[in-house]
């Protein structure tokens, strides 16, 4: 069983990493919850999933916060966003940012959670069930107006994705992918594209991220790395060259089965020197991003067939 208890990691004058750890073996050191305590504005970024909303009030009350001005979503997956009901029932007066597309299914995650749970099985129930938000709880134009932050529409990893930029760094969701660090010190980065999947799309979206010109990014998978232009500019052309490699392989005979899937998630470990880590990584987590790779796999087979 995983240790179920929260972390906290100040990384920067007024930034902190709250790592949050559902009761899933690998999970741990994988979902984050981000807290700025600026000076004009105390606000979240991404909550975690319902399962460990007791870790992030129990952090937030270790670190002193007894209000947020806002709490942002990158988007509205439920390892992201499931805690955001059981939130807003603490900070009933804060105003929730999420992407236009995403605020109908916080209000009512019924269908959200039928979703996920086709989808990940186990796993979502292991997240356990989003509360709903209240409409009043969703933030209108003049709170947006006096944001200390910028909002970027950038669908791709989900049509209803922000990428959030405050200062020099831009908290990024999964739009410029997962990046794990590691020993070694070059970090473990991977494609997030399940279907549906459109290569147009992400690539657009990295690009909108670096136009902003951030000098760090944080990570929703899973934590903040420096030369933020740098770490974008190679996850687009890994985005090329996933679509390259996986193209060729489909040309040769390889189809969408669940076998050639997995064999498929065997070529790009060889041939994608971004994953080279793979084998640095815990057996568990290893199962972990193995089951993730296999997504993202399906996503460009399925963009490729189209």
């Amino acid at each position: 069983m995983v240790d179920a208890s929260y972390r906290i990691h100040h990384l920067a004058p007024r930034l902190y990493q709250i790592i949050l750890t559902p009761p899933i073996e690998g999970f741990d050191n994988f979902i984050a919850a981000w807290l700025v305590k600026g000076l004009d504005a105390v606000y979240l970024v991404d909550v975690g999933p319902a399962v460990t909303v007791t870790q992030l009030t129990d952090a937030l009350g270790e670190l002193g916060v007894d209000r947020l001005d806002y709490i942002c979503l990158t988007h509205i997956h439920i390892d992201h966003a499931g805690a955001i009901g059981h939130l807003t029932r603490q900070f009933v007066e804060t105003p929730v940012i999420c992407h236009p597309k995403g605020a109908a299914h916080i209000v009512d995650p019924e269908r959200l959670w039928r979703g996920t749970v086709k989808t990940l099985g186990d796993t979502a129930r292991a997240y356990e069930r989003m509360l709903p938000v209240t409409p009043s709880s969703i933030a209108t134009e003049s709170d947006l107006a006096a944001a200390p932050f910028q909002l970027l529409d950038t669908p791709g990893h989900s049509p209803h994705h922000y990428a959030i930029a405050a200062a020099d760094c831009v908290f990024v969701g999964e739009a410029g992918g997962v990046c794990l660090p590691l020993a070694s010190g070059d970090p473990y980065l991977r494609p997030a594209t399940p279907p549906r999947f459109f290569l147009e799309t992400s690539l657009a979206s990295i690009d909108r991220i670096m136009a902003a010109a951030p000098k760090t990014i944080c990570y929703g998978h899973f934590g903040l790395q420096i030369d933020g232009l740098r770490m974008l500019s190679r996850h687009r052309d890994q985005l090329l060259f996933w679509e390259k490699i996986l193209a060729a392989a489909l040309t040769e005979g390889n189809s969408g089965s669940q076998e050639n899937y997995e064999g498929l998630v065997d070529l790009m470990l060889r041939k994608d020197p971004n994953l080279k880590g793979f084998e640095q990584l815990a057996r568990e987590v290893r199962e972990r991003e193995r089951g993730f790779l296999l997504n993202s796999v399906k996503g460009f087979v399925g963009y490729l067939a189209h």
